[in-house]
């Protein structure tokens, strides 16, 4: 970039030094044009070296542990901590042991050519799949479908009652089953929600079954 602002004042210079501007208006336009591009690029160039200070002056992340080229940063760390939490040393100290054991055992299996495995390269596909259809799911969650209120709650508890029975005669009273109610009520909704995008959705999608061959299953 510093070569093209260069040429480009090495132009501004030629042009200014060409005799009688007013006969060639062009120029004047021509030199106008260029100080502009001049100056945005200068511009550009201050706030990318400004960028690159800070950058230079930011501190670097702290490193609490090392295994070969893998680190174990302290902010990584943290993130095991749930709030409220609070570990005592020992226990950090077993947190990093145990992250060192696990990259350890990690790098020996690489270095046997586990990872090559056909066994292992399904299972690593399976994981990989289920855990990107977890995050579609929460990526399609809807917060109407998360409220629930009591009315509907007791309709559950009136509707099932016969899940709640103790005996012949009495029954787990409604404000001890609750909160399970609510959680099977969000369930049912969240697995409804889904079945029907699914169905919307899979005419996208080039599917065919063939059952003739599960006789041989």
């Amino acid at each position: 970039m510093t070569l093209f602002v260069a040429m480009l004042t090495l132009v501004g210079i030629a042009i200014k030094s060409l005799p009688s501007r007013k006969k060639f208006p062009i120029l004047t336009k021509m030199n106008f044009i260029l100080k502009k591009a001049n100056f945005a690029l200068l511009l550009l160039l201050c706030v990318t070296q400004f960028s690159c200070e800070l950058e230079f002056w930011k501190e670097p992340p702290v490193v609490v542990a090392e295994v070969e080229n893998s680190k174990l940063r302290l902010d990584e760390l943290r993130e095991v901590k749930v709030k409220g939490d609070s570990f005592s040393k020992e226990e950090w100290v077993n947190r990093i042991d145990a992250w060192i054991n696990s990259e350890v055992m990690y790098r020996e299996a690489l270095k046997r050519g586990l990872h090559k495995d056909s066994a292992v390269q399904n299972l690593i596909k399976n994981a990989e799949k289920k855990i990107l259809i977890d995050r579609l799911r929460l990526a399609m969650s809807d917060s109407d479908v998360d409220v629930v209120s009591d009315k509907e709650l007791q309709e559950f508890y009136e509707d099932n009652k016969e899940l709640f029975r103790i005996d012949s005669i009495s029954y787990v009273p409604f404000s001890e089953v609750m909160s399970q109610i609510r959680g099977a009520v969000l369930s049912k909704r969240r697995i409804d929600k889904e079945k029907k995008w699914l169905t919307e959705i899979k005419n996208n999608y080039s599917i065919e079954v063939y059952p003739q061959y599960l006789d041989s299953l």
